[in-house]
């Protein structure tokens, strides 16, 4: 039994059958004791090939293995690999193997190998110990930083990996890498090796192959101690920085008394009046961008930026420059000079980055390297202006002002490093809003977060702007706003947010409902995009019939079968008995009076055994048994007021709840049992326990059962046929039954 937490969903699940696939290169017994496991999985989605997901990590591996094997054995540790059958799941064949395994007790660290794209180079995301991240250090192209590893720590990016397992069942130390640029492809009809970048697969390899030989030939794999407290980043690729907390605290305690020493020298000359600017500049442009958000959806156009990475700087950047420039001609100082304005500006952006790193190094924050390399940059730029205006004043030049070189001083390592680092940050995060969920404000998290990379792009613009006086700044807002009005009103019209290749993730589902007799197709989105007149309204032509909307709220069961991920879906639903009575060759479907369930065979089925009853308690006891013959990934769902059951991982609620327990299975796994106890009001009191089952007709298949022999009428394949290309659908059949047990 696996329990996980998935956003605020608790999960129970049981797994039976689950299927791993070992392979272990070894020197002897001497080398066995301390292993390094290398995971990958080679199961896949619903509806997606998964070439990359994880195609590409499965091959990585075989190739590994091969070229592994030719050489002379490892002389230190071991090499297990591990090829697991359950990730897309939620993790069951990882957490089988770690907690249950006879090598598992011999395995010191582990490299995971994932995907979420199909391009780019694969990035180091988690990272749990000094240890681990130096034998990172020794692969041929490097591609990772600390800041991805607190990204993914703050929940935002709403996904999971085996490495979690390892992690939390193992007690493992380790390396989670993954492929993940262009994550419009990923757990799509689209994840085809055809879209896999040229070369990727080979530097994928050559990096794994490097940390295996490195792992088995010389890593101490006994004293790995688990932290976070690492800085480390990739120099465009080229070569790895990696160092510890303490390390960092120091180098950051230097970089501020050198900020001091420039202010205490009038290299740096800050103001208190443009220090406050330069944050209000900071919030002007994450929140005036969210006005742009209102506007685009009051014309109806919400994600437009969503098939062009770069659109949203173009949509919310002016805006987010606009209220930058608006802060500066409030704060700007009429009884000063253009020039001190502009020093007591570039001054202040560094007083700023300064003060970011003070607070983000009191709070441990391993992250805070990129306000250290701000503030250094700002810092030698200003002492770098101090010594050309002393040589220009001499020339009678006035002292109080920035020399065009500073600017090109200060800014190029930082606008050079994370030019790289922010478009991969839009790499990561635009696709992942196709998934988020209908309720996410994504347009407004990517409003804050373009506004975010357009300050960090923009402060030294901010001081350069005084320069040409007040009445310039003010024109330069105003010019500002009418080009983004501009922008706005083109891309409204020109551009729409899905296309082939960036697609709208659609989830269909045929339920039938062997309670109520019901017979419905569900359509469910993933994102709060277009989705009722574009689509939708194509699915009402097609069947001939009115689409009901049905809330994820009122009604939480609908998508049971893929439970926890019904809890980002709202969805659209048409009864499908009048089109498949209007259009099947079957005369006892088409005449049939009564519900089309009656004809779904060897249905789901829950019986109860070794009922009893103690009155003196009020405890009823029972033990649940399900056959599901042809279906899969069962979910039972029920209230009460649990005491007890044969869960062993963890404890029921102490209080009445909704359980949701999800089975998966592998390979012939068609059935399971589960001990319950729960708090009754009598003898008689039974626990009523609906349980939704999909169809394994789903994969890969277009039969639906209720429909044998009935032709070219099948719902999901009439949905299929009819799929626009901009959309990209996860498709299945399942029943739901509600038993009195």
């Amino acid at each position: 039994m696996l329990h996980l937490v998935i956003a605020t969903t608790v999960v129970m699940k049981m797994y039976t059958n689950m299927t791993n696939i070992i392979v272990r290169l070894s020197c002897g017994p001497e080398c066995d004791e301390n292993s390094i496991l290398l995971n990958s999985h080679y199961d896949t989605t619903l509806g997606s090939p998964g070439a990359a997901d994880d195609a590409l990590g499965v091959g990585v591996m075989m190739e590994i293995i091969r070229v592994m094997s030719l050489r002379p054995a490892p002389q230190k540790n071991s090499i297990v690999f591990l090829f697991n059958g359950g990730e897309e799941s939620l993790q069951d064949a990882s957490h089988s193997f770690i907690t249950a395994h006879e090598l598992k007790d011999k395995v010191r660290a582990v490299v995971n190998l994932e995907a979420c794209g199909t391009t780019g180079p694969e990035i180091l995301f988690q990272a749990n110990s000094r240890e681990m991240i130096d034998a990172y250090g020794t692969v041929p192209y490097p591609h990772g930083t600390v800041l991805a590893n607190d990204l993914f720590a703050t929940g935002l990016i709403l996904s999971d990996t085996d490495f979690r397992q390892f992690v939390d069942h193992g007690n493992l130390t380790g390396l989670d890498m993954a492929v993940y640029k262009n994550s419009y492809l990923y757990h799509t009809h689209l994840d085809l090796d055809s879209f896999i970048e040229t070369g990727l697969p080979q530097h994928m390899g050559e990096n794994t192959l490097a940390l295996a030989t490195y792992l088995t030939e010389k890593a101490d794999l006994v004293h790995l101690e688990s932290t976070t407290s690492v800085v480390f980043f990739d120099v465009f690729g080229q070569f790895f920085v990696s160092y510890s907390w303490s390390t960092a605290l120091k180098i950051h305690i230097v970089i501020g008394v050198i900020a001091l020493v420039a202010m205490a020298t009038q290299a740096s000359r800050p103001t208190l009046r443009a220090t406050i600017s330069i944050f209000v500049s900071f919030f002007a442009a994450l929140i005036l961008p969210n006005f742009s958000v209102i506007f685009l959806q009051s014309l109806g156009k919400p994600m437009q930026w969503f098939s062009h990475e770069w659109l949203s700087c173009l949509l919310f950047g002016p805006i987010a420059l606009a209220g930058m420039f608006l802060v500066q001609y409030l704060f700007h100082n009429k009884t000063a000079s253009t020039g001190a304005n502009e020093l007591s500006t570039l001054s202040s952006v560094q007083a700023f980055f300064t003060i970011c790193l003070g607070l983000a190094s009191y709070t441990g924050f391993a992250s805070s390297y990129v306000f250290a390399l701000y503030s250094l940059s700002y810092t030698i730029g200003l002492i770098f202006n101090q010594r050309r205006v002393a040589e220009a004043k001499k020339g009678g030049v006035e002292s109080m002002r920035v020399d065009y070189a500073t600017y090109f001083v200060s800014t190029l390592v930082p606008t050079a490093y994370f030019s790289f680092v922010n478009y991969s940050l839009l790499d990561i995060f635009i696709p992942l809003t196709g998934r988020i969920g209908v309720d996410a404000p994504v347009d407004h998290i990517v409003a804050v977060l373009t506004g975010f990379i357009v300050f960090v792009f923009c402060p030294p613009v901010l001081a350069f702007s005084h320069r040409f006086g007040r009445a310039v700044l003010k024109k330069m807002v105003v010019v500002l706003l009418l080009a983004h009005l501009a922008i706005l009103l083109l891309t409204s019209i020109f551009f729409s947010p899905y296309n082939e290749l960036h697609p709208k993730r659609v989830f269909a589902q045929h339920l039938r409902n062997l309670t109520s007799g019901e017979s419905m197709l569900y359509i469910a989105h993933a994102d709060p995009g277009p989705f009722y007149e574009p689509y939708v309204t194509e699915v009402e032509d097609m069947f001939s019939s009115k689409a009901v909307f049905r809330s994820s709220i009122n009604n939480p069961g609908d998508w049971n079968a893929i439970y926890p991920f019904n809890q980002f879906l709202e969805s659209y639903v048409i009864d499908t008995t009048p089109y498949i009575k209007a259009q099947t060759e079957n005369q006892t479907i088409a005449q049939s009076q009564g519900p089309l369930t009656q004809f779904v065979q060897q249905a789901p089925k829950l019986t109860a055994e070794k009922v009893s009853y103690d009155p003196k308690t009020g405890y009823r006891k029972l033990t649940v048994l399900c056959t599901h013959p042809d279906y899969i990934w069962t979910v039972a769902s029920f209230d009460t007021h649990l005491i007890s059951w044969s869960l062993s991982s963890s404890e029921p609620f102490s209080h009445p709840s909704h359980y949701v327990i999800r089975h998966v299975g592998g390979h012939v796994s068609d059935g399971w049992r589960l001990d319950l106890e729960y708090k009754a009001s009598g003898p008689d009191d039974r626990l009523v326990i609906e349980l939704t089952a999909m169809e394994t007709e789903g994969f890969g298949k277009d039969e639906e059962r209720e429909l044998v022999g009935s032709g070219e009428i099948g719902v999901m394949r009439k949905v299929l046929k009819n799929r626009p290309d901009w959309v990209t659908l996860t498709y299945f059949g399942t029943s739901v039954s509600r038993f009195h047990l």
